[in-house]
């Protein structure tokens, strides 16, 4: 269910996206198709020992209009230790929606309300060890894609899964080779995990 205050804060950034001036930023894309691949290294905390993983996923943005997109991304990461077990994996699909608009030339702000499945499965045998949840996702952002064909992102995202929330900030940048496709690595930070990744994408 989505939580008041995220559905408060996505309704007041959509009411004062929309009035602004329909002139839209072409150069900056909403309909396309990524795939990622991930490392991640999640600090325990009660440990002093960190786990690391490699997760494959792929993301979709379609056009809704000017100013809407519908949104979907799915991630699954094995991790190679975790609790003293060999391995692990954990899966995390959002779907949702993306209000945006230009500010400046080839410039967009935008924010992101999804509902996200996260699924935890530990392979010993025992049913009990996997574990599903339900919960949501918030975020602003910004995009900037310059004359040289790179686009550059920062945003921040607010998850709320599994009676936890979690701020994570994510930086990254793209290279455009022909008019739709193009190569991009990123940062994620998080309040005890950070990822790098690799992407490819094409616009559609």
């Amino acid at each position: 269910m989505l939580n008041s205050f995220s559905s408060r804060v996505l309704f007041s950034v959509v009411v004062l996206l929309i009035p602004v001036s329909s002139a839209r930023a072409v150069d900056v894309s909403y309909s396309y198709l990524e795939m990622n691949i991930v490392t991640n290294t999640v600090d325990l905390c009660s440990s002093t020992e960190n786990i690391e993983g490699n997760g494959f996923g792929f993301s979709l943005s379609l056009d809704i209009n000017s100013h809407l997109a519908f949104s979907l991304s799915v991630l699954s990461t094995t991790f190679r230790t975790f609790q003293d077990i060999e391995v692990d994996t954990a899966k995390r699909t959002d779907l949702g929606v993306i209000a945006h608009t230009t500010i400046a030339p080839a410039t967009d702000i935008f924010a992101n309300l999804s509902a996200t499945k996260a699924e935890v499965d530990v392979p010993d045998g025992s049913a009990a060890d996997d574990d599903s949840d339900y919960g949501t996702v918030f975020g602003v952002g910004l995009r900037h894609k310059g004359r040289n064909g790179l686009e550059l992102e920062l945003a921040g995202y607010n998850t709320e899964v599994f009676d936890s929330t979690t701020f994570s900030y994510n930086m990254s940048a793209r290279l455009y080779f022909k008019n739709v496709f193009s190569a991009g690595i990123g940062y994620i930070s998080s309040d005890n995990a950070d990822s790098f990744l690799i992407n490819a994408r094409m616009d559609i």
